[in-house]
Protein backbone atom coordinates (compact mmCIF):
# COMPACT_ATOMS: atom_id res chain seq x y z
CA UNK A 1 0.00 0.00 0.00
CA UNK A 2 1.42 3.24 -0.78
CA UNK A 3 0.59 6.37 1.57
CA UNK A 4 1.40 9.67 2.17
CA UNK A 5 4.42 11.14 3.94
CA UNK A 6 4.02 13.75 7.01
CA UNK A 7 4.52 17.08 6.12
CA UNK A 8 8.24 17.05 8.55
CA UNK A 9 8.90 14.45 6.53
CA UNK A 10 8.40 16.08 2.76
CA UNK A 11 10.39 19.34 4.07
CA UNK A 12 13.08 16.95 5.23
CA UNK A 13 13.46 15.67 1.85
CA UNK A 14 13.37 18.95 0.08
CA UNK A 15 16.45 20.14 2.59
CA UNK A 16 18.19 16.92 2.03
CA UNK A 17 17.64 17.11 -1.71
CA UNK A 18 19.02 20.81 -1.71
CA UNK A 19 22.08 19.91 -0.30
CA UNK A 20 22.79 16.83 -2.40
CA UNK A 21 22.68 19.45 -5.40
CA UNK A 22 24.76 21.21 -4.10
CA UNK A 23 27.30 20.55 -1.67
CA UNK A 24 28.89 23.53 -0.62
CA UNK A 25 25.50 24.85 0.55
CA UNK A 26 26.09 26.37 3.93
CA UNK A 27 22.58 28.04 5.41
CA UNK A 28 21.65 28.65 9.04
CA UNK A 29 18.17 27.77 10.53
CA UNK A 30 16.49 31.13 9.44
CA UNK A 31 18.23 31.06 5.86
CA UNK A 32 16.50 27.38 5.40
CA UNK A 33 13.09 28.40 6.83
CA UNK A 34 13.14 31.36 4.16
CA UNK A 35 14.17 29.65 1.45
CA UNK A 36 11.77 26.28 1.78
CA UNK A 37 8.64 28.86 3.63
CA UNK A 38 8.88 26.90 6.83
CA UNK A 39 8.79 28.03 10.85
CA UNK A 40 12.33 28.72 11.87
CA UNK A 41 11.95 26.37 14.82
CA UNK A 42 10.55 23.71 12.31
CA UNK A 43 13.68 24.30 10.09
CA UNK A 44 15.85 24.24 12.90
CA UNK A 45 14.66 20.99 14.32
CA UNK A 46 14.55 19.57 10.65
CA UNK A 47 18.01 20.45 10.65
CA UNK A 48 19.04 19.31 13.94
CA UNK A 49 17.80 15.78 12.49
CA UNK A 50 20.03 15.57 9.51
CA UNK A 51 22.60 16.56 12.44
CA UNK A 52 21.56 13.33 14.38
CA UNK A 53 21.36 11.57 10.80
CA UNK A 54 25.20 12.37 10.49
CA UNK A 55 24.05 13.79 6.91
CA UNK A 56 24.63 17.57 8.15
CA UNK A 57 27.48 18.98 10.66
CA UNK A 58 26.86 22.33 12.71
CA UNK A 59 29.33 24.33 13.98
CA UNK A 60 29.28 27.44 16.46
CA UNK A 61 28.34 30.05 14.15
CA UNK A 62 24.64 28.10 13.25
CA UNK A 63 25.62 27.09 9.81
CA UNK A 64 24.38 23.66 8.75
CA UNK A 65 27.21 22.33 5.92
CA UNK A 66 26.75 18.89 4.22
CA UNK A 67 28.96 16.28 6.22
CA UNK A 68 32.31 15.49 4.45
CA UNK A 69 31.88 11.25 5.75
CA UNK A 70 29.65 9.26 4.02
CA UNK A 71 26.06 8.61 4.39
CA UNK A 72 23.57 6.28 3.27
CA UNK A 73 20.44 7.48 2.00
CA UNK A 74 17.34 6.72 4.19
Amino acid sequence: MITIADAIDRDALRIRSEYLEMPGLALTATQTACRHSLSTAHAKALLEELVADGFLTSGRDGVYRRSTSPVSAP
